[in-house]
Formats: C-alpha cells, sequence, structure tokens
C-alpha cells in the first residue's frame, strides 16, 4: 500500500462503532454519558509522537520528534510541533527544547497573543513570533552549552499554532502541517507547501535569516478543529493533484475530537493512531501529531442520546 493510499473509512460519531475503534487504532468507544449536565464552551487537546517502525529496525536513537499542547485559558490554546533534523546528533533534544521554549513564552505572553489572533494582516504574529524565537534560540544555546555541542547539532524544524474563538495565529520554521476547519466549512491549510529549494536546502531554526525562514499565517474566524503534524503525514493527508487536505483523513480525527469528553480521551486516540500497524506500515521517520477541538461539551451529551 502506497502513502497516498491510506484513506480512513467514515464513521457515525454519535455511536461510534467498537469495531472501527479496534480496527483503526483510536482507542475504546467512549462510554455513553449521562444527561442533564450544564456545560459551557471549551476546548479537548493533546498530542504525541512516537518513532517509526521501520527506523527501530534500523538504527536505534531518542525520537526526535516532539510535539506539546498547551491550555492557557479557558478558550485559548497553544501548541508546538517540532522535528529534529536526522542529520543533528542532539536533535531530540532540540526538538523537545524548542517546542517546551516557545509554549512557555506564549503563556506569560497571553495578551500579545491575543492580539496576534485578532489581527487579520499577521504583522501582529509576525511580531509575537520574532520575540518567541529570540527565546527559542536563546534555550538552544544553553541545551547546546549543557551538552558540549554546537547549537547546530541540536537543529530542529518548529510550527506553533495559537487559537481562540476568534481565529488562529500560526508560525513555521521548516516542514510541517497546520490545518484548521471553522463551522460550515472545508478543512484548510494555514500554510501552503513551499517552493521548492534550488539547493534542496533544508531549514531549521538554528538556520540563519530567520526572519526569511519564518512563516506566520492567521486565520480569522470560529475554529472548530485543528491540527498539527509533523511532515511525515503530509503524502498521507493531502491530495496529491493540488495538495489541499484529504477530507477522508481529517474528518474522522475532526468526530473523534469533537466528542471526546476531555483532553486524556485525545491523548489516548492520538496515541492508538500513531501506533497502528497501518499506518506505520507506510512510513520511515518519526512524526507527532496534535489535536484542538472547540466546542460546547453539551454536543456531547446530545449526540450520545441521539
Amino acid at each position: 500500500m502506497s502513502r497516498r493510499q491510506f484513506i480512513w473509512p467514515f464513521f457515525n460519531p454519535t455511536t461510534f462503532s467498537v469495531n472501527f475503534h479496534r480496527r483503526y487504532g483510536l482507542g475504546p468507544p467512549i462510554a455513553e454519558a449521562k444527561l442533564g449536565t450544564i456545560f459551557s464552551m471549551t476546548w479537548v487537546a493533546a498530542a504525541d509522537y512516537r518513532r517509526a517502525n521501520r527506523l527501530q529496525e534500523r538504527q536505534q536513537h531518542p525520537c526526535q520528534v516532539y510535539g506539546k499542547v498547551d491550555h492557557i485559558s479557558t478558550d485559548l490554546m497553544v501548541g508546538a510541533i517540532a522535528s529534529g533534523s536526522p542529520d543533528a546528533k542532539l536533535s531530540h533534544i532540540g526538538s523537545k527544547t524548542a517546542a517546551r521554549a516557545a509554549l512557555n513564552n506564549l503563556r506569560q505572553n497571553m495578551p500579545a497573543v491575543r492580539r496576534a489572533i485578532s489581527d487579520e494582516s499577521g504583522d501582529t504574529a509576525r511580531a509575537l513570533y520574532s520575540d518567541m524565537m529570540s527565546v527559542v534560540l536563546e534555550q538552544l544555546r544553553a541545551a547546546a552549552f549543557d551538552n558540549v555541542a554546537s547549537v547546530r547539532d541540536l537543529a530542529t524544524t518548529l510550527t506553533v499554532f495559537a487559537a481562540d474563538p476568534s481565529g488562529v495565529a500560526a508560525m513555521q520554521i521548516g516542514d510541517g502541517l497546520v490545518v484548521a476547519r471553522s463551522h460550515g466549512q472545508d478543512y484548510s491549510l494555514i500554510f501552503g507547501q513551499r517552493a521548492e529549494d534550488p539547493n534542496n536546502e533544508r531549514l531549521f531554526v538554528t538556520s540563519e535569516s530567520l526572519d526569511d525562514a519564518m512563516r506566520v499565517g492567521v486565520k480569522q474566524g470560529p475554529v472548530n478543529f485543528l491540527c498539527a503534524a509533523s511532515d511525515t503525514l503530509r503524502d498521507l493527508s493531502l491530495k496529491p493533484q493540488d495538495g489541499l487536505p484529504q477530507k477522508k483523513f481529517f474528518r474522522p480525527l475532526d468526530r473523534y475530537t469533537s466528542v471526546a469528553p476531555d483532553d486524556s480521551e485525545v491523548h489516548r486516540g492520538i496515541r492508538s493512531f500513531l501506533r497502528s500497524d497501518r499506518l506505520n506500515d507506510t512510513l520511515d521517520h518519526d512524526l507527532g501529531l496534535a489535536l484542538c477541538g472547540y466546542r460546547d461539551q453539551g454536543e456531547l451529551f446530545r449526540a450520545s442520546a441521539a
């Protein structure tokens, strides 16, 4: 089976077929919820990462991909996916350091994060993420010093997003995916495909001219579903003819997130998905995935009663 042949089946989110979960690795079906409880709008979110099986057969090394999400407040979610360079001996340290430093910085600058999301021009987001990258690089230099290494030994890509009910502001250095869906709309990429570099040079947070390497994207409007992933999943999740998101890949993840009662359930689903044989048989590189859903928790209970 080629990478592009990996297709999720559709499923009924109100019933959560046991057979679907067992076959496709989304964990056990969510138990029927009790009715009558009042809930408000909230985020459910989680991230996970793992080594590819094929790499395990050839060599032993720590996972070079790291992912994390963080609830800054009830309605403000941030997340990061970092993918270490396979040619950098300490990239597993670099990816974890970069992602954690980025999210810690955003947590400390919540008002600026909200302004960045509300500014459709992207100028505020670029200023926010430029300041964030200064902190990230400072932390990478400290990690390099602690490990008696060069900063380039910690080379990693970095994709970061911040989302609230009014939209999403994201940044990216290197490869990766950020896909969002607003109510009643199709799935859309925050960042399109990069133009091919004539020198085939990959971009990392340790690259020169970060201002040129950093891409910033802002999507206005309420976001119900958000997915960030390492570039490993690109061929599986995007259409080969136009590079747009495949509904058959993202819709089951979207529906699973939309009825998960809490972050732990989302995390269990991601872990099962990333460790499914059907996925890992097609991949040669480490991978990471973050899923976020914003909705009225009462939707879960209405679905259970349907």
